[in-house]
């Protein structure tokens, strides 16, 4: 389950994405896109400014600048959308701006979870990515015409049950 700073990033995430949307930004957003993430909260003072970056990232989670071990958000999205495209019904359309993208604790060291829509269902690429930008290292890699549910995704995240692991 996520904490109520996820639940809250999240949603702060989502806003500025529709804002930007409404406002004349239908192309895709900077690297800082709306990733949702797992955070913990930490004790002290809360800050009086609101910024839209996590002050710390003690468990997997995206980087605040959108950076993800040197790749973009948006390359991530593309190489699991490269990976997976051929395994998904012909009218499928990606969202990739709403791409969630979580730091896992086992390598490849990123997830990567791309919404779409394939003949009138919600479907998702999702993959498992290492590397570097040069030299991209994919592990998993499953198209699916639901979205994954959020205790496969943690399970996904810590490394277990992946394949065959069951």
């Amino acid at each position: 389950m996520r904490s109520p700073l996820a639940r809250c990033v999240a949603a702060s995430a989502l806003a500025v994405v529709l804002i930007g949307g409404a406002s004349g930004c239908a192309v895709l957003p900077s690297t800082s896109s709306p990733v949702p993430t797992s955070s913990a909260s930490t004790p002290g003072p809360t800050s009086t400014t609101p910024t839209s970056e996590p002050s710390a990232t003690p468990e997997p989670t995206q980087t605040p600048s959108g950076d993800f071990g040197g790749f973009a958000s948006e390359e991530l999205a593309q190489i699991c959308i490269d990976a997976t495209l051929s395994a998904f019904p012909a009218d499928v359309a990606f969202t990739i701006e709403d791409t969630r993208i979580e730091q896992r604790l086992v390598s490849p060291e990123w997830l990567v979870l791309v919404p779409a829509q394939a003949s009138g269902l919600e479907a998702q690429a999702q993959c498992t990515i290492g590397g570097s930008p040069s030299a991209p290292e994919l592990g998993m890699s499953s198209a699916s015409l639901e979205p994954l549910p959020e205790e496969q995704i943690e399970n996904l995240i810590r490394g277990e049950n992946e394949g065959g692991d069951r």
